[in-house]
């Protein structure tokens, strides 16, 4: 048994009058798909800024040029004490000439970013840079077993 609906093309305007009538019917269901979409959509870039805060964990609460480079000496200084306190455990490799080869700087990045570019600018530059050596220096901290 077939419907007009199998046979016949839809009239015009029927679709707007059956969306009109659902939409009485059912008046919360569009709020529903509103806020759930919304809900959706706020989830997915939190999602996206919280993975993105992975690289910068060392500096989450670094804003400025200046802090990014005082907590950036601040952690090298804690992994120097770090490998002080454990000297002598394994003295076939020499951990703090390793460690000062990888944070030492003749210039620092800080002080060769130019005056006129912007701080928020810097700050990223600063965040990426000090960030990679950190992330190496970690790795180092746990090659050597230092806890």
């Amino acid at each position: 048994m077939k419907n007009r609906f199998d046979i016949y093309e839809i009239p015009d305007g029927h679709l707007a009058r059956f969306e009109s009538k659902l939409d009485r019917h059912y008046p919360g269901l569009r709020v529903r798909r509103i806020v759930f979409r919304t809900a959706s959509i706020a989830a997915m870039l939190a999602l996206v800024f919280w993975a993105g805060m992975g690289r910068g964990s060392h500096f989450r609460h670094s804003h400025t040029p200046e802090s990014v480079y005082s907590a950036y000496l601040e952690q090298v200084g804690d992994l120097y004490r770090l490998l002080a306190g454990n000297t002598g455990k394994d003295d076939s490799i020499d951990w703090e000439s390793l460690l000062h080869e990888l944070t030492d700087e003749t210039v620092p990045l800080y002080d060769q970013l130019p005056d006129e570019m912007s701080d928020r600018k810097k700050t990223a530059i600063l965040k990426d840079y000090y960030g990679g050596i950190l992330d190496e220096a970690q790795k180092l901290n746990e090659t050597s077993n230092i806890k």
